[in-house]
């Protein structure tokens, strides 16, 4: 029988460097009420710029120092991720393309009736998605309404496993209800994986790029109780750190979203 519904399993293969700004929860909390400051700062003397052309007051000099200072405290930190070594990536992103492998070979020992599924892994996420902004274009039509199914750094410590219902970086990526509403019936059905809900500020992942192109996506991770990733971007980021049960968890969640999808395409539901 040929197959009714489209899925794609991506994973990015790259990996980050290791700036100062995420060396602790700490500054990963400053850097991201940074981050919006910055750019309001930005705008403003975009603004005083604009004004003291026609108005050459000396008044807005003197205003323009501390949104200046502060964009430019933010652009020092911001180069300065230039000068460190890149992480290891166990967790962000080794932990998501394991699970997709696995996937893969898993669906090809044992196919979905009704649903065809790529697997897809990309580079340059972690500069701006490149990889999956360049792939989408160029298959789009073959893909139709997909279901774009993301694994990003699903292997943190003392934390669970997790779907997010909306990512939030310059604007908001939300999940597709019709895959919420399905992430949520098989955490109900396997409390045991203890899958939960989140919503995420200050970072993007690959979800958002499927939304871009009008598929229908879910991105799945992991986080604390507190809401951080476990070493995030952080030299720290090996084998040795990140937490098998997690992952297999994950794994474990995502075939059944698999076969949730393919028992949907089977009664003419995508």
């Amino acid at each position: 029988m040929s197959a009714t519904e489209q899925v794609v399993l991506v994973a990015h293969l790259d990996t980050h460097r290791t700036p100062l700004v995420f060396s602790t929860d700490g500054w990963v909390w400053l850097f991201g009420k940074l981050v919006p400051i910055g750019l309001g700062c930005t705008v403003l003397l975009i603004v005083l710029f604009a004004l003291g052309v026609p108005l050459p007051w000396p008044a807005l000099r003197y205003v323009s120092i501390a949104p200046l200072g502060v964009a430019l405290g933010i652009l020092t930190l911001t180069l300065q991720a230039d000068f460190t070594p890149y992480t290891a990536g166990a967790n962000d992103n080794a932990s998501g393309v394991g699970v997709v492998l696995d996937l893969a070979a898993r669906l090809a020992a044992k196919p979905l009736s009704h649903a065809s599924v790529w697997v897809l892994l990309t580079g340059c996420e972690e500069v701006g998605c490149y990889g999956a902004d360049a792939f989408l274009p160029a298959h789009r039509n073959e893909l139709g309404r997909a279901a774009w199914i993301s694994v990003d750094t699903v292997g943190s410590r003392d934390a669970d496993p997790v779907y997010l219902i909306e990512e939030r970086f310059l604007t908001a990526t939300k999940s597709h209800p019709d895959l919420i509403r399905l992430a949520e019936g098989v955490s109900r059905d396997h409390p045991e994986w203890k899958v939960r809900p989140v919503l995420t500020a200050g970072a993007y992942t690959e979800g958002a790029i499927g939304a871009k192109h009008g598929l229908r996506v879910l991105t799945l991770g992991s986080r604390t109780r507190s809401g951080a990733m476990s070493e995030w971007h952080r030299p720290t980021d090996t084998v040795d750190r990140i937490a098998e049960a997690t992952i297999e968890a994950t794994e474990a969640f995502v075939w059944e979203l698999l076969e949730g999808l393919d028992r949907r395409s089977s009664n003419g539901r995508t």
